[in-house]
């Protein structure tokens, strides 16, 4: 190409007798793309501009003479900012797939065609003029309808995305903005009626899917993410997420699909790693963790699933669900009601404080006069109240200390109110005011202390890894005494109970689940059985199914991270990791020395550099791919789901389900899994060009549907002639 001119319907070439100079496409890349727009090759403009600096030309025919520098009879320049604005449009614009000769020598038949299709275009609208290379030759035909076909669907396959929030290639740019004026001139509203939506977005979501495999592939390990249930296409179903860590050491999230609830356990686990191998092309050897998050009748059958996968695949861990505490993540998933309702009160309380900033003043103002005796007090409740203290590891205590105080701004601030908080406020007063619920938030406070120090363990916080074992087993023998003198520390926690429903002015109640028994049974001994016992029972079992023998061996890895190291005088223990599991490892033949090499460079950059802090941190640093299997120990270890995400600089991974909440907010009857699938996944960057050849039957459809309208036209047109016709003759005729 680089001895011949690039415009479109010029055939020059260098050697054919004449001897006009060439010039090379600009390097700059915005001028580069008005030059092609200028000679009509919107073919060219998905190139890079260096490569088309390199390959294509234009001859001095298309520029102004005045845009020309004639410095001696051998050298002709451009000036620096010359634009070709000469070109001959009587001839439809091809692409340089049509052979140059050809062109240049065409037929007198060929010539009469044209004729008639520049006759044609100058009574036709722009769909007309868009579809005019239909009446040339074949070639011809077929390379300028595919051209603008595809210019057109493209400006439409973008303004489909951005509705729904997606961005192509990182961002929408002004130009190609919904409304624009680009996209109106480009799209033909008419036509663009007869191109399937639902298809093109089926070839969003395909080109995605393929994107997310790369991604996972590149990954290897990942983690299993199950949500609350929604009601999604009109039937409840359970979102799925897939955590995974980049090549460049970030942490990912994915939303892969919706699971049904109307099926049982078994089903759901046979159709969940059946999703994941054959339409993600994940093995569940590479999965290291699972974690969940459900309420209500679907808690049960959830646990179900995740013990049926813990069976079957042993390497795998339970994992707390983000952005809750261990301690009240396992009770947020213990399947009572009465426990879960107590859960979702609290964060009904807090969500009203944080929508209500007179009531969270007020609330300020009752705790000053409620707990400013007590030094300090006040200042602690403040200091939690401003962060999200419903996830956190105090939240029932939280919701103690604050109870009388919110119940007595409630009373003073219902009236002053909009009418949407009042109502909410007035729903909440009763279930606040209800011995259940006071006594569940004592038992829940004095029994989840037991394991709240393990949640530090589990958010990958490297100070309290060498003494995971250890914490483990006290927390244990804490549960177990706890069970044994139950008698004696629930007489304490009714009593407490008792004490502040007196001081609300609540009367002291059977537990909910006892209100049929008519025997007559203590209430403190009711609840000691219903409440207090079935809690430790429940909180031994999940703290050895979630602090399995994986999990501990995966939590030892944290002391890999160079800071910890640094804390030990950079001697890593090798029987701390040496259990690791092969599959784990890249290179396992070297691991020990791998280890040693490990030590002894951060024991020397220890005084040069700044040491990495956490697990992501490590995985960023410039060299990281000279230890693999340090490297992917530590990208298994953030894999797990409970391990912070902190690294995330770009904040992508938390908008991940920000994103599918704010979906989710749309009314139930118009909530689509597709549309979920590309509006929460918008992170995922894709070339458009690659979803041209599975286009290319609506463009064949499009290119169709224009011709059918003109010829239409021409026949509207001619019945038009022969009428104008016919009245002149039958107005002769009467004469």
């Amino acid at each position: 190409m680089t001895d011949r001119c690039a415009a479109a319907n010029c055939g020059y070439q260098q050697g054919e007798g004449e001897n006009t100079p060439l010039f090379d496409f600009p390097l700059d890349a915005e001028r580069c793309k008005l030059w092609l727009t200028k000679c009509h090759r919107q073919d060219l403009a998905s190139e890079a501009a260096e490569h088309v600096h390199k390959t294509y030309k234009l001859c001095a025919k298309h520029f102004e003479p005045t845009m020309i520098s004639h410095q001696d009879d051998s050298n002709t320049v451009l000036k620096g900012d010359a634009v070709p604005t000469i070109f001959d449009l009587t001839v439809p614009a091809n692409n340089q797939s049509v052979n140059r000769k050809r062109a240049g020598d065409q037929s007198e038949e060929s010539h009469t065609s044209i004729k008639k299709a520049k006759d044609v275009a100058e009574t036709t609208d722009e769909c007309d003029q868009n579809c005019s290379a239909l009446d040339l030759s074949d070639e011809t035909q077929e390379d300028v309808a595919i051209c603008k076909a595809k210019d057109t669907l493209k400006v439409y396959f973008k303004e489909i995305l951005a509705l729904i929030g997606f961005s192509i290639n990182g961002a929408n740019t002004t130009d190609d903005a919904i409304g624009g004026a680009r996209g109106q001139q480009a799209l033909n509203r008419v036509c663009v009626e007869k191109i399937d939506k639902k298809e093109i977005l089926q070839f969003g979501e395909d080109l995605m899917i393929e994107e997310i495999q790369n991604s996972l592939h590149l990954a290897r390990f990942f983690s299993i993410l199950l949500q609350e249930v929604t009601i999604i296409e009109g039937k409840e179903q359970v979102p799925v997420y897939i955590r995974s860590v980049t090549v460049a050491g970030f942490p990912q999230k994915h939303l892969i699909g919706f699971f049904p609830c109307d099926v049982d356990a078994e089903n759901l686990f046979y159709f969940l790693t059946s999703e994941l191998r054959n339409k993600w092309g994940l093995r569940m050897e590479h999965c290291r963790g699972i974690s969940y998050l459900v309420k209500g009748k679907m808690c049960q059958k959830i646990r179900d699933l995740t013990c049926r996968i813990l069976q079957e695949f042993p390497q795998v861990v339970l994992s707390p669900s983000e952005p809750y505490a261990f301690n009240i993540w396992i009770m947020r998933c213990m399947p009572v009601a009465s426990i879960q309702n107590v859960a979702d009160t609290v964060e009904e309380v807090a969500a009203l404080l944080r929508r209500t900033p007179e009531l969270s003043k007020r609330l300020e103002g009752k705790i000053q006069m409620a707990y400013g005796h007590v030094k300090g007090e006040v200042e602690r409740i403040k200091t939690i109240l401003s962060s999200s203290w419903e996830y956190g590891t105090d939240a029932f205590l939280t919701m103690l200390d604050i109870l009388e105080p919110f119940l007595n701004c409630i009373n003073e601030i219902i009236s002053k109110v909009d009418e949407d908080t009042a109502e909410q406020m007035a729903k909440l007063k009763p279930v606040l005011k209800n011995f259940n619920f006071i006594i569940t938030l004592v038992v829940l406070k004095n029994t989840l202390c037991c394991v709240s120090i393990l949640n530090a363990s589990l958010r990958g916080f490297i100070s309290v890894s060498s003494t995971l074992q250890y914490t483990i087993s006290n927390a244990l023998k804490l549960l177990s005494k706890y069970q044994q003198e139950l008698a004696v520390l629930h007489r304490k926690w009714f009593s407490d109970a008792v004490g502040r429903a007196k001081k609300l002015g609540v009367e002291v109640t059977k537990p909910e689940m006892d209100q049929g028994n008519t025997a007559e049974t203590p209430l403190e001994d009711l609840y000691r059985e219903t409440l207090s016992r079935p809690i430790l029972q429940y909180l031994v079992l999940e703290l050895k199914r979630v602090f399995s023998i994986e999990m501990v061996r995966i939590l030892r890895w944290l002391s890999l991270v160079p800071s910890y190291m640094a804390d030990h005088n950079f001697s890593i223990r090798k029987d701390k990791v040496a259990d690791a599991n092969l599959n784990n490892l890249a290179r396992p033949d070297t691991f020990y020395e791998e280890l040693g090499c490990w030590e002894v460079k951060w024991r020397h950059a220890s005084k040069r550099r700044i040491l990495p802090t956490t697990v992501f941190a490590t995985l960023k640093i410039s060299d990281i791919g000279f230890y693999p299997n340090v490297q992917n120990l530590l990208r298994v270890l953030g894999t797990v789901p409970c391990v912070n995400a902190e690294a995330d600089v770009y904040g992508q991974y938390h908008m991940v389900l920000e994103r599918c909440q704010a979906y989710l907010s749309l009314p139930e009857d118009q909530r689509r899994c597709s549309k979920a699938f590309i509006y929460v996944n918008q992170d995922v960057h894709f070339n458009v060009e690659k979803w041209w050849t599975p286009m290319s039957k609506s463009i064949r459809t499009y290119c169709s549907c224009c011709k059918r309208m003109r010829t239409l036209k021409k026949s509207v047109h001619q019945l038009n002639t022969m009428e104008t016709m016919l009245r002149r003759t039958l107005k002769r005729n009467c004469r």
